[in-house]
């Protein structure tokens, strides 16, 4: 990379810079003349990055909250069929995660008790494996080093991070396609056919992917092929992928459920998943999260961060070797996918994350080629955005949390200023053309955010949390040992989670009647609806009392809520 300052004698600055970088080096050298020792290194910091606020921070709405919930029903029915959410049905993905979900929360001993974070565990799992396999793919596509450093930056990616803190598919679903184009990698680089366990693998982690988010799998493996397919004019490298094997292997994993849930739902399952949920999403936004084409390009310099900030800089390195076979690969994974993603009108931030393994080797796999021929005013641009998200993290989230709770948190706002100060280090030694280095300090940037950023300031937002709010409130002034909450005016399924299966969503009206047919109950009614709860109740009125109050802000909405919470008077 073109020096930033100008050719002047060395200083005591550029000579400890220089220092620096150099014991960088020297450790990768050390890290990587071993690859068990590379990937402990690995798992040791990816557990780093992940573990900050994986048991502290509440359950969050809405998907979270619904996966869990409906795993959580799953152990309470001992129905590991169907999926419900209450009453209702959750007929918009397959049952892989909802049977991980439901046999971590088991593991734990606690069953249907079990908090929020038993339920995480598969998608911690899931993206422990993720960076596993992103160094097993470099490392087979270019080298161990190559390998090591992008398993290191998929650990640090803020995209991945929150996978890795929510009880959804997404992490574990990476996971599964990684494997798959892990061997379609070692089919098309060596052509002599996968080896039986390698085959047994493809397949069996094939149907794992089907069986955990349906047809998303299949499409990128899909286009990755038809790419190279037409690309290459061949589909010969294919030939040894056990099809005799794999393709029963495949059926006897995957159809039991598919027919069953079939079954058991006169086929309702299917008219909701894919009549409604998939192809809705194709059709039109789904849920407010619809977008034009080119988000995912400008939101993915934030979600990839810090990995972006050297993937923009590595573009045109990656295009001028788009021949190369590692190159070839790793685009034809990429973009097909990314495309057809652009062009569905539903967007959400988690949707390219399969895509980002490969990102993330090709931008390493420039660096290591030392693909740093671009101007200086460029590069100083763009390296700015390293330093920029730690700032605005590292230091606005503390602030943040003194604006809106009035808490000050001395230790968050020292971690912030290290990880600041550690930022623009990176960005320093990005001036000095030491690349390597640079990521290798902007990347450590990212477990002291993190563990600032989910491990102290989102547990202590307390009043976003207002799911946790309600039913600690609950439990503190029940007035018995087992008490059924009703709820007016609000309506997260973070609130069943946490509340209980048997919790109401109720009306004004509803409610009042709830509330007066037994003693043993508690109605959280926003204050909205208050007057129309009060008039509903009547001549029962005197009966009942208002016990406590809770405020907060809902961030589904976004707006401040005051909830009374109403049982009827103590005798």
């Amino acid at each position: 990379m073109n020096n930033f300052s100008n050719q002047q004698q060395p200083s005591e600055l550029e000579d400890w810079v220089a220092s620096l970088s150099d014991s960088i080096e020297a450790a990768l050298l050390t890290l990587c003349t071993s690859r068990l020792k590379a990937f402990l290194a690995l798992m040791l910091f990816a557990l780093v990055c992940f573990l900050p606020g994986f048991n502290s921070i509440p359950p969050v709405d809405r998907d979270e909250a619904r996966f869990a919930q409906a795993s959580k029903q799953m152990i309470e029915s001992g129905d590991y069929i169907d999926i419900r959410f209450q009453e209702g049905t959750r007929y918009k993905k397959p049952v892989g995660i909802y049977w991980m979900q439901s046999a971590s929360a088991l593991a734990t001993g606690q069953g249907e008790e079990a908090p929020i974070w038993a339920y995480r565990i598969p998608s911690l799992i899931g993206a422990l494996a993720a960076v596993g396999l992103t160094f097993l793919i470099g490392m087979r596509m270019v080298s161990v080093r190559v390998g090591l450093l992008a398993g290191i930056g998929m650990a640090a990616a803020i995209l991945l991070g929150v996978e890795a803190r929510l009880a959804k598919t997404d992490a574990m679903l990476l996971a599964t396609i990684l494997a798959v184009q892990w061997a379609l990698w070692e089919l098309y680089d060596h052509k002599n056919g996968l080896t039986l366990k390698q085959g047994l693998i493809f397949w069996i982690v094939l149907a794992m992917g089907i069986l955990i988010k349906g047809p998303i799998i299949l499409m990128v493996a899909g286009t990755t092929i038809a790419v190279l397919a037409i690309m290459d004019r061949s589909l010969s490298w294919l030939a040894g992928a056990h099809y005799k094997i794999g393709v029963p292997l495949l059926l006897v994993l995957v159809l039991p459920w598919f027919i069953a849930i079939g079954i058991h739902t006169d086929w309702a399952f299917y008219i909701e998943s894919v009549g409604k949920d998939m192809l809705g999403k194709v059709a039109e936004g789904k849920e407010s999260h619809g977008a034009p084409p080119g988000l995912y390009l400008l939101a993915s310099i934030g979600t990839f961060w810090p990995v972006s900030v050297f993937t923009i800089l590595s573009l045109p390195w990656i295009w001028a070797e788009r021949k190369r076979k590692a190159v070839r690969f790793a685009l034809a994974w990429i973009i097909p996918s990314w495309v057809i993603f652009e062009l569905v009108p539903t967007k959400l931030p988690h949707y390219i994350l399969p895509m980002l393994p490969a990102l993330a080797v090709l931008t390493i796999h420039a660096m290591e080629c030392r693909a740093t021929r671009w101007s200086a005013l460029w590069t100083r641009f763009v390296s700015a955005l390293i330093p920029l998200v730690a700032v605005v993290l590292g230091i606005g989230a503390p602030i943040g949390l003194i604006v809106l709770e009035g808490a000050i948190l001395p230790a968050s706002l020292g971690l912030g200023l290290v990880a600041t100060a550690l930022a623009f280090l990176s960005y320093s030694v990005l001036a000095k053309g030491r690349v390597i280095a640079a990521f290798i300090l902007a990347a450590l940037v990212a477990p002291i955010l993190y563990l600032n950023v989910h491990g102290a300031i989102f547990p202590s937002f307390k009043s976003v949390w207002l799911s946790n709010s309600l039913v600690e409130e609950a439990q503190r002034v029940k007035s018995c040992e087992d008490v059924e909450l009703a709820s007016v005016g609000y309506s997260e399924p973070s609130l069943v989670f946490l509340g209980g299966t048997d919790l109401k969503f109720a009306s004004s009206e509803q409610a009042a009647t709830f509330l007066t047919k037994a003693g043993c109950r508690i109605a959280f009614v926003e204050r909205w609806h208050e007057e129309k709860f009060k008039a509903a109740l009547g001549e029962k009125a005197g009966l009942v009392e208002e016990v406590s109050r809770v405020e907060g802000y809902k961030l589904n909405g976004g707006k401040w809520q005051s909830f009374g919470l109403y049982q009827l008077k103590m005798n």
